[in-house]
């Protein structure tokens, strides 16, 4: 029983790893410090490391922190790039 909530445990460190990569990763984007070249490297980055971290679940990542990458570069950086296209 005791591996079992050491299994769940090792699962929850990784998958708040994720979160906290994420979210840095959507902090930049929202903050205007990433390029659309930059900013969907560092989705890539991420989305590797997941890979690694969860092989089980990229499905999920990709429902879930995938598409929030997505529609970050959406929101954020498209719109730059329609208003100036030369940046």
């Amino acid at each position: 029983m005791t591996k079992d909530i050491d299994d769940y445990l090792d699962d929850n460190k990784r998958l708040k790893k994720l979160q906290q990569m994420v979210d840095k990763v959507c902090e930049k984007i929202k903050l205007g410090e990433l390029t659309l070249g930059e900013a969907k490297k560092e989705a890539a980055l991420v989305r590797l490391k997941a890979e690694k971290l969860i092989p089980y679940d990229m499905e999920k990542f990709d429902l879930i922190y995938t598409s929030r990458l997505n529609r970050m570069i959406e929101q954020h950086l498209l719109p730059k790039l329609k208003d100036n296209p030369k940046t």
